[in-house]
């Protein structure tokens, strides 16, 4: 059943370790009475057994009614059946940003990228040069700050989406703007994290040639088969991204991805192209960056929130309630670096769990033309 954590945010009770906290500092040391007309116990509990039991199941969380100074808050609006999605590394072009730079937020966003990467990526997302905006340490960053500029621009026509989301999801790089729409961390800690994560994978991809290649018509099992083929002799060849029905993204070393785009076209592949990328992003050679993201991570999860709202993860495709403590999910995001990257289920889940519409927060629709 559901623990008295839980039902105290669904029926808006104050936390009661906060509370008793604040309540043993202000009080000077007396004699505990917990019966009688004096009686001076902070919180009674006269009822014990498992959360929900009994005549009342919210009997454990009522309580907090005994605590001096807490107070019933009120719930607020339910969150909509609004999804909103991020996209990630591709969705860049030279230009963007160019009609939410003058937003006093989104100034205070890029006075803080500035400050944290020790250079100018707006001028390098309004003027290029286009090989620089996709270097992966510059690209990751330039899409986190646009992704969250974009939730700037989406909170002054639909406010309701930004601050009552029934979810968020993110593709790869996007999974950290949307974790930190979720408030699970701020925008200059999400900026150091991708800062780290850009920087980490541009170095691992020089370890040996790599590159990407974009799949579609396919079905899974026989592209998987098409990859375990090619690699053999120490190569490597596998699924990055499943995006949409027989849509895939594949990764990993450059002979081994060349010779998978002429078995795919023979195949019958409606589609078969390299991607601008300059790892192969999502595998095993990709765990050099693991090591130091996951470092990152660590160092920062002290001071990470849990998730505001439900939150579907690329390494499983699944669903983070509202609520959960990061450690219990961070972890997922060392993992994504060497996983492939379940969109296609994560979106599907999304439908299955009540969305009923979405929006793309970020440059390009890329994800809208995936669904």
């Amino acid at each position: 059943g559901p623990t008295a954590k839980d039902i105290a945010k669904k029926m808006g009770y104050d936390d009661v370790a906060s509370v008793l906290e604040k309540a043993e500092k202000a009080t000077a040391p007396h004699k505990y009475k917990r019966y009688g007309k004096d009686n001076n116990a902070r919180l009674v509990v006269y009822e014990t057994g498992e959360t929900g039991s009994g005549k009342n199941p919210f009997e454990a969380v009522k309580i907090a009614d005994y605590v001096p100074g807490a107070k019933k808050k009120s719930a607020g609006p339910p969150p909509t059946t609004i999804g909103l999605l991020f996209p990630g590394q591709g969705s860049q072009y030279v230009k963007m940003m160019s009609g939410l730079k003058d937003n006093v937020k989104v100034k205070e966003m890029i006075a803080t990228a500035k400050s944290v990467l020790g250079y100018d990526v707006l001028e390098i997302c309004l003027n290029g040069p286009e090989e620089k905006l996709e270097e992966t340490s510059v690209c990751q960053p330039a899409m986190f700050l646009a992704g969250m500029a974009g939730l700037e621009k989406l909170k002054q026509t639909r406010p309701e989406a930004v601050e009552r989301p029934g979810c968020v999801a993110g593709l790869s790089l996007g999974e950290y703007t949307a974790l930190c729409a979720a408030g699970v961390f701020t925008f200059e800690e999400g900026m150091e994290l991708v800062k780290v994560r850009g920087a980490a994978m541009a170095e691992a991809a020089k370890t040996k040639p790599q590159g990407m290649l974009s799949v579609a018509g396919l079905e899974q099992p026989v592209l998987e088969k098409l990859c375990a083929e090619q690699a053999k002799g120490g190569e490597v060849c596998q699924i990055a991204n499943i995006l949409f029905p027989k849509g895939f993204s594949c990764s990993g070393t450059t002979p081994a991805i060349e010779k998978l785009k002429v078995a795919a076209e023979k195949a019958g592949a409606m589609q078969a192209k390299m991607l601008k990328t300059s790892g192969a992003f999502h595998t095993s050679l990709m765990e050099p960056a693991k090591e130091k993201l996951e470092k990152a991570l660590s160092e920062l999860l002290p001071k990470m929130k849990p998730p505001r709202c439900d939150i579907y993860m690329n390494v499983t495709g699944k669903k983070i309630k509202a609520g959960t403590p990061p450690s219990e999910f961070i972890p997922m995001l060392g993992k994504q670096l060497c996983s492939p990257v379940q969109w296609e289920p994560s979106v599907r889940q999304m439908i299955k769990d009540g969305m009923s519409e979405f929006y793309e927060v970020g440059p390009m629709k890329q994800l809208k033309a995936m669904m």
